[in-house]
């Protein structure tokens, strides 16, 4: 159940919290997305950061915290806020291998995205489903607008200007539940008409769409973990898939501390690799990824070249070298 009804809604917190058979019969007690407790806690949802209260309701109950995104800071902000003074811990890598990885600052999306939209030209139903990130939604609405003008008719299936026909689709908190419930049910099926979907932090948890092709953020994401966790989108089915990062002007001005040293890491060249600089942030990840290319030929496809756009530009295969 959500943590509102948990601890919001008095009568079942009379029943559930109140019942001494419940207590009783209480054996575990799990909370899944951990992680949000911080990252939603304060502002969006804050009955996660309530959910230390349960602590004193059931003392003697095991408490199972799961989450596949765990900064050091999280990991202090829950033990903190549950009250875990004994905290048994395993971890794992959250690292997706099968999504290559890039990062650059944006100049104007029609050239960026120059190969997106000549792909939707070419091929229509057949172009790569791609999810596009953008950080607010008046600057959603403007590209959904702006990508539709740069289309014009080969924006529909079949030409036929209708909104099932569309390949473009915006997604986002503020539609109603009709129109949202229509994007995440075509876009779910393999032959969906919708291609790109533009959105917001809204297409996240809870929704898993197996043949995503690429993600593309445009703009700078307020976090680390926030980033990681929208990137996870791509590739579920463990296909090889894209990730594109875009920083546009004036867009990390409003992140935080950890993005903002990502970014300027990149940028001065101070990591090798934009995997391992994303990664060394996360719990469970150990090491430094050493990535080595072992063919000798102008189309590689070595674990460099699959990496990210760092270790392809140290890729000794290249031709360009």
């Amino acid at each position: 159940m959500s943590p509102e009804t948990l601890l919001n809604i008095d009568s079942w917190k009379d029943m559930l919290l109140s019942s001494k058979i419940y207590k009783e019969s209480v054996c575990l007690i799990a909370i899944d997305e951990a992680h949000i407790m911080d990252s939603w806690g304060e502002t969006f949802r804050p009955t996660f950061a309530r959910l230390g209260e349960l602590r004193s309701h059931f003392p003697s109950t095991p408490f199972l915290m799961l989450t596949a995104t765990c900064t050091q800071h999280i990991l202090r902000q829950i033990t903190t806020r549950i009250h875990l003074p004994n905290l048994m811990m395993f971890s794992a890598s959250p690292d997706r291998p099968n999504i290559y990885l890039e990062c650059q600052r944006a100049s104007d999306i029609f050239k960026d995205l120059h190969w997106l939209f000549e792909e939707v030209k070419e091929k229509g139903i057949k172009t790569r489903k791609t999810l596009i990130y953008v950080r607010s939604l008046s600057k959603g609405g403007c590209l959904y607008r702006d990508i539709l003008g740069h289309l014009k008719e080969h924006a529909f299936h079949e030409k036929k200007k209708t909104q099932q026909n569309s390949y473009i689709a915006l997604y986002h908190a503020g539609m109603n539940s009709k129109d949202l419930n229509y994007i995440l049910q075509e876009i779910s099926k393999p032959d969906s008409v919708i291609r790109i979907a533009i959105c917001t932090i809204a297409f996240g948890m809870g929704i898993n769409i197996p043949d995503i092709d690429i993600v593309i953020h445009w703009g700078a994401c307020y976090s680390i973990m926030d980033y990681w966790q929208e990137v996870g989108r791509a590739g579920r089915d463990g296909r090889e898939a894209k990730a594109l990062y875009f920083i546009t002007p004036g867009s990390l001005l409003h992140t935080s501390d950890d993005m903002k040293e990502l970014c300027r890491s990149v940028e001065k060249k101070e990591s090798k690799c934009f995997r391992h600089a994303i990664l060394s942030h996360f719990i469970g990840h150990k090491g430094t990824l050493q990535p080595v290319c072992t063919l000798q030929c102008t189309q590689c496809k070595c674990s460099l070249c699959k990496c990210c756009y760092l270790c392809h530009q140290d890729c000794p295969c290249r031709n360009d070298k």
